[in-house]
């Protein structure tokens, strides 16, 4: 209910009320009742499997809808229904005949194969921004173009080190920049260690975990020092080169971008466009890369190091609760992981295929305290 709509805005909802009112000239209410007759029951199932027959094959957006598409928007539809009027669609079935209907349709139409995604390797990320952000003097013709340097910079480090989601780096469409719930340039602290070596901090809010939630009560802690890419010293040289009084920092976005007159927070199709863009430079085929070929450049780069996943799941927060941050990793751990990343260069043997689903935390391994200590040569004797 976050969206105040029950989920009403979404293409599944929308596309269900265009088949009930212009296709089925009906009521988008189910009214069946536990209680009801057999027949209402499977009379509702029958008219979900309607529903998603029409999906596949009618093309109700103007272009293909597969049937793994289907499914999920019929799910989507279901608990919207449940949400706005109280009732399942076909009350207490298990709705088997709709299950076995898509199940057939995935073998009839088959199901295309997932796109795939490209990482963002160590090394073409510091190539290509050290040719694309490579400094410029301070003058008025080029400080908006600069500043813009110095933010991109910033963002694309941090993102790639710290396992950064693009929704947590930058604003999704349609939504409004929020201090509460996106960064802001008062959620970086710089620190020195016991060794005099500058780290950062970042404050942020999961975009998944949590993300119904306000304040920002993960820290993302980053080290200086990567051979390749160094988040800490972009941001140092962003705070200093794009300076914010620091009566405004909690109101002002952490990454900006200025055009026309304006200025306002970066967003995630813009971070799309510059990985794009970046990647093309160097000849690589931009389509293959999007907004989440930071995060999961970052992580190949981790394994590439051989940083365990259980280390990783924890840093990149893949299904994990703020305690375990705080309890399995220390500061020091968190820090040399992300100077790992930013030093690590690796050649992927699929071009990026980097499975999160595999990084799912075992309570057998959150059970453990691993702590990554930087060293070449790891096993299972190292954490502890």
């Amino acid at each position: 209910m976050a969206d105040k709509n029950g989920g009403a805005m979404t293409p599944a909802v929308r596309h269900y009320l265009r088949f009930c009112v212009y296709g089925r000239h009906v009521s988008p209410m189910r009214e069946t009742d536990v209680s009801d007759p057999l027949a209402m029951k499977v009379a509702d199932e029958a008219f979900l499997m309607d529903f998603a027959l029409w999906l596949v094959l009618s093309k109700p957006s103007g272009r293909s809808i597969s049937v793994n598409t289907a499914a999920k928007y019929v799910s989507t539809v279901k608990a919207w229904h449940l949400r706005r009027f109280h009732r399942r669609i076909g009350a207490d079935l298990e709705l088997a005949s709709l299950k076995d209907m898509l199940k057939g349709l995935r073998r009839e139409l088959g199901v295309p194969p997932k796109r795939v995604r490209y990482g963002v390797r160590t090394q073409d990320l510091a190539k290509a921004m050290s040719t694309a952000y490579a400094p410029l003097a301070h003058g008025v013709g080029d400080d908006t173009k600069r500043l813009n340097r110095l933010n991109k910079k910033a963002a694309l480090s941090t993102a790639f080190c710290g396992l950064l989601r693009a929704a947590e780096m930058a604003l999704q469409p349609g939504e409004t920049w929020h201090p509460e719930l996106n960064l802001s340039r008062a959620d970086v602290k710089f620190h020195y260690d016991e060794h005099g070596a500058i780290y950062a901090v970042l404050m942020m809010r999961p975009c998944k975990n949590g993300k119904y939630m306000r304040g920002k009560t993960v820290p993302i802690v980053l080290a200086g020092g990567g051979t390749l890419i160094d988040p800490v010293s972009a941001l140092w040289e962003l705070y200093a080169g794009d300076p914010v009084p620091e009566a405004v920092e909690h109101v002002t976005p952490l990454f900006r971008l200025r055009g026309r007159g304006t200025t306002g927070s970066l967003t995630v199709d813009q971070v799309r466009i510059e990985i794009k863009t970046l990647m093309s430079s160097l000849g690589l085929d931009p389509a293959r890369f999007g907004a989440h070929s930071l995060r999961i450049g970052g992580a190949t780069a981790a394994a590439a190091a051989g940083v365990p996943p259980s280390v990783i799941r924890v840093m990149g927060r893949w299904n994990s609760d703020i305690f375990e941050i705080y309890t399995r990793l220390t500061q020091q751990a968190a820090a040399r992981m992300t100077g790992v990343i930013g030093s690590t260069a690796f050649d992927d043997l699929e071009r990026g295929a980097f499975h999160t689903e595999e990084l799912e935390p075992l309570p057998s391994e959150m059970d453990v305290a691993p702590e990554f200590d930087g060293n070449d040569e790891l096993d299972d004797d190292t954490f502890f």
